[in-house]
């Protein structure tokens, strides 16, 4: 919100104001009225459910697993044509940044979705009113 509104700060005789535009306008009432609502309506937005980042040394290293696991014989593991590597990790996880960017790019994620429904939120808020009349006069024929 601070970047949005101070995008035009001026210094008029000794004192920063922000100027009143439509842009400013826009960007108050989208945040102050709708924002909450739309929140609200798009919670599913903001879930901490997602898939998140996986790095490639992760991805690889759960192929491999998966490589090993397909090579065993008659339901029980054997050493035939499965190469143990000595050098494998001895952890089930292997030492990434996963744990670290995780966190951060939901953060990021989050902040994206804000903005966008800041920006736009008279317009979903618009959009979304015209789909609501309509099913109601669908509805009523």
């Amino acid at each position: 919100m601070i970047v949005l509104l101070t995008w035009n700060l001026q210094n008029f005789q000794g004192h920063w104001r922000i100027p009143i535009t439509k842009f400013t306008v826009w960007v108050l009432l989208s945040w102050l009225l709708l924002y909450p609502g739309l929140r609200k309506a798009y919670h599913f937005l903001y879930s901490k459910n997602g898939s998140g980042i996986e790095s490639y040394k992760t991805r690889s290293m759960k192929m491999h697993h998966q490589d090993i696991a397909n090579s065993h014989k008659d339901r029980r593991w054997t050493t035939n044509g499965v190469v143990a590597n000595p050098w494998e990790y001895n952890q089930a996880y292997t030492q990434s940044t996963d744990e670290i960017l995780n966190p951060i790019f939901v953060f990021c994620e989050h902040l994206w979705i804000t903005f966008l429904l800041i920006i736009f939120g008279p317009l979903i808020f618009v959009f979304r009113m015209v789909v609501k009349l309509y099913r109601n006069l669908a509805s009523k024929h």
